[in-house]
């Protein structure tokens, strides 16, 4: 993979951690609505809000991932791959933010430590793809210099 591939790749994977956490973030703000007195905590409404928002961005992942599988962008395999890892991102968050809402600390403070949840296991993601890539180079590197070492010696074995 050359850089400028790679590049567009980390470019593409930020977009999509952008939109994750914005509908991480949303889906909790029908809480934060209760918690400010904006909406009732009763009725149609709230509850039909509820279950929309728990939703929402599990069904946008399932969307941009299909979608970049028809434009042609990704294989079925890696939108499956990036989907799932998308939506385990997203219910760590989702959890850690209703377990910081569930403690008293309110609605508020669950917004930034879900989508805080989510960058981390991103970062983590991110240093663990970067180690297997050094991995495989350092492998490539050694197989190179074993096979130079073969080349040079069959060189001075033909002397």
């Amino acid at each position: 993979m050359d850089y400028h591939s790679m590049l567009e790749l980390y470019r593409k994977r930020n977009r999509s951690a952008l939109t994750d956490g914005i509908t991480t973030a949303l889906s909790h703000m029908d809480e934060v609505s209760v918690s400010l007195g904006l909406l009732e905590d009763s009725g149609l409404l709230a509850e039909t809000l509820g279950t929309l928002s728990m939703g929402m961005p599990f069904a946008v992942i399932a969307l941009t991932e299909q979608g970049s599988v028809v434009l042609g962008r990704k294989t079925q395999r890696a939108a499956l791959q990036d989907a799932s890892f998308r939506a385990l991102k997203t219910g760590a968050g989702m959890a850690a933010g209703a377990a910081v809402m569930a403690s008293g600390l309110g609605a508020l403070p669950a917004i930034p430590i879900a989508v805080g949840v989510r960058l981390m296991l991103e970062k983590y993601r991110s240093g663990m793809m970067t180690a297997c890539r050094v991995q495989q180079r350092i492998k490539r590197l050694a197989a190179l210099n074993e096979a130079r070492q073969e080349r040079d010696l069959a060189l001075m074995k033909g002397r």
